[in-house]
């Protein structure tokens, strides 16, 4: 009985200590499903802001915005609902404290999307005043920015115009 206990006890501790070695992040990584917040240089965000190759919806947000990760669930499913029919989610993340302030968020809110961050020049070139703030890209051009936390029903209405 008392070596039963023992043997036991040292696999309780063995398990404790092989999940305590991975971090949740690591688990997701191991998976495929963790997206990594990238740096972005200017030239590249600008690439980005006027792809002809695709239509996009960049979304301007910041880890300590409330409203930013409210909506981040709604454009998760979004993306899943319309990443095969053309459209392309980024979000730029606006952080002082770098990429690894939206990264927690990213993780915990399982984002499919990828996010890039950036410095502040990107908050002059592309006018962003408040966040988050969404950018509905087709051809190469902003055709709409939408300003402040938007609803899932209307997001989804202005991505079916957008693909049209």
């Amino acid at each position: 009985m008392y070596k039963r206990i023992i043997t036991t006890g040292a696999l309780f501790v063995a398990v404790c200590f092989f999940f305590a070695t991975f971090s949740a992040s690591d688990i997701l990584a191991q998976g495929g499903a963790r997206i990594v917040v990238q740096k972005i240089e200017p030239k590249e965000l600008d690439k980005l802001m006027k792809s002809r190759e695709s239509r996009s919806l960049v979304v301007a947000m910041a880890s300590w915005c409330g409203p930013c990760r409210e909506e981040l669930p709604f454009l998760v499913r979004l993306h899943n609902k319309y990443k095969d029919k053309g459209l392309k989610i980024v979000g730029i993340s606006l952080d002082v404290d770098g990429p690894e302030a939206m990264q927690k968020i990213a993780d915990r809110m399982k984002v499919n999307f990828p996010i890039y961050w950036t410095r502040e020049d990107a908050v002059d070139k592309y006018e962003i005043y408040a966040i988050p703030m969404l950018y509905l890209i087709k051809n190469g051009k902003v055709v709409e920015k939408l300003v402040g936390k938007q609803s899932e029903a209307l997001l989804d209405n202005k991505i079916g115009g957008l693909l049209k």
